[in-house]
């Protein structure tokens, strides 16, 4: 077993995945790291961490060897998390089997080690000597939650089986109502084949496939009506997450919207949804 340390501007409960901000760090880390091994948190001294937590002990991670995105967990995220033309600055992830908070009051990491660490620690792991991870293993500490999203699931399992498997029994209750709005659930973008001019349905549902379905069942291509074709979905953890984004995508295109459904769009063309879409993505991600 190895103990590594990383130095980062916090630590959360519940905890996401072990965060890098490039690729290159952590495929570095994926390669040392071996079934057991742990990962200290300490705070840096910068300006962004807060002044409680610089220099202190505050988390214990297991990683895995399992890639994630780190956009695709609900993170507590501000400003300073973004870099100048607006992308997170820790996208790549490594998942968690385990973690602990450290409890009050938290050690320094000085008093631990009187060594001199390069950038290294900051952007990626570095193994700690025996003796320092024997002391950081008698500290009290406390297990935290995991974050774990639907969108995270959705990579290993696949969205419809994550969707299903977060979703709540059916009911005919207002409290039911409250559970599925807190459901998981899809924005989507629909062309709309065999119109004169381009044409696009935006709209949110728990199944897209179904929402498909539905609509060309109504329409009957088959004998000439109109076909409908999901070319863009995304996963979220909420309906009420899946309608904010249907709502940013269907404002940017306000003065396409059609008289008699405000939630088709015409004449607009593919590439300006899709362009369109990523922005709104990042937006919400941001926001979250």
């Amino acid at each position: 077993m190895t103990i590594y340390m990383t130095k980062t501007w916090g630590f959360r409960s519940p905890s996401g995945p072990l965060q890098f901000s490039l690729r290159g760090w952590r495929d570095r880390a994926r390669a040392e790291l071996q079934p057991g091994d742990f990962v200290v948190i300490v705070g840096t001294m910068g300006d962004e961490t807060a002044p409680e937590e610089r220099g202190k002990i505050l988390g214990l991670m297991e990683p895995t060897t399992l890639v994630v995105s780190s956009l695709d967990y609900d993170l507590a995220r501000g400003p300073r998390d973004f870099d100048e033309e607006g992308h997170y600055r820790w996208p790549y992830g490594l998942e968690l089997r385990h973690a602990w908070r450290f409890e009050e009051p938290r050690a320094t990491f000085a008093e631990i080690s009187a060594r001199r660490f390069s950038m290294d620690s900051a952007q990626g792991i570095v193994p700690l000597l025996a003796e320092e991870a024997d002391q950081i293993l008698r500290l009290k500490r406390e297990a935290v939650s995991l974050l774990r999203p639907v969108r995270a699931e959705a990579r290993v399992i696949g969205a419809d089986a994550a969707r299903r498997r977060a979703a709540p029994p059916p009911t005919t209750t207002r409290r039911g109502i409250m559970h599925l709005r807190r459901a998981p659930a899809f924005t989507y973008a629909m062309a709309i084949e065999g119109v004169d001019k381009p044409a696009f349905k935006i709209g949110w549902a728990f199944d897209w496939k179904i929402r498909e379905r539905q609509f060309n069942q109504a329409s009957m291509p088959t004998l000439g009506g109109l076909r409908y074709r999901v070319f863009l979905h995304e996963l979220w953890d909420t309906a009420i997450l899946a309608f904010g984004m249907e709502q940013s995508l269907l404002r940017r295109f306000d003065t396409n919207r059609h008289d008699q459904n405000r939630e088709i769009l015409t004449p607009v063309d593919r590439d300006q949804i899709q362009a369109a879409w990523i922005d709104c993505l990042l937006a919400h991600r941001r926001k979250r």
